[in-house]
């Protein structure tokens, strides 16, 4: 429970800190890398909107709000996800055209099936929270022989239904 609620609260500083981490890296690699310069610019923000939509999806989840947990899944997907945008970062620092090229595709990737996975989650969150509601209301239902001798929602005695016939 630890680890996925320390996961909870990373979220926000992975916003700020990750996207930040491959503008130092762009600042502070050797030599330029040419055109995948304005890659590597363009893809900074581009993850931190990612993560804010992310972060967002994830929260929505009543579940995570009540715990100020996020789930397994979670932790493993931004896991993976946060380590391949650290070794871009690395891929950019060095000035490695193949690294930062390849890491930027696979971090494109993941971070397409980080977001499906946030909305998959959020959809069955909420899937589930339906059925819940529903299956109370099946609970709650009078049968149709018993109608017409229906309990009163004040507690007093049944109200026996008259045909005005």
């Amino acid at each position: 429970m630890l680890v996925r609620r320390a996961f909870y609260w990373v979220q926000l500083a992975a916003i700020v800190l990750v996207p930040g981490w491959i503008v130092v890296a762009s600042a502070i690699a050797p030599r330029g890398l040419g055109a995948t310069d304005v890659l590597v610019f363009l893809s900074w923000p581009a993850l931190a909107v990612a993560m804010v939509v992310v972060a967002a999806l994830t929260w929505s989840r009543r579940a995570v709000r009540e715990r100020r947990a996020v789930s397994w899944t979670d932790v493993a997907a931004l896991s993976v996800w946060y380590a391949v945008a650290i070794c871009y970062g690395v891929g950019v620092a060095v000035a490695s055209r193949l690294a930062t090229g390849l890491l930027g595709g696979l971090l494109l990737l993941v971070s397409i099936a980080v977001i499906g996975l946030a909305v998959y989650q959020l959809v069955q969150a909420a899937r589930q929270r339906v059925r819940t509601v529903l299956a109370g209301f099946d609970r709650s239902a009078v049968p149709v022989d018993r109608y017409d001798r229906a309990p009163d929602a004040r507690g007093g005695p049944p109200i026996e239904r008259r045909d005005p016939r």
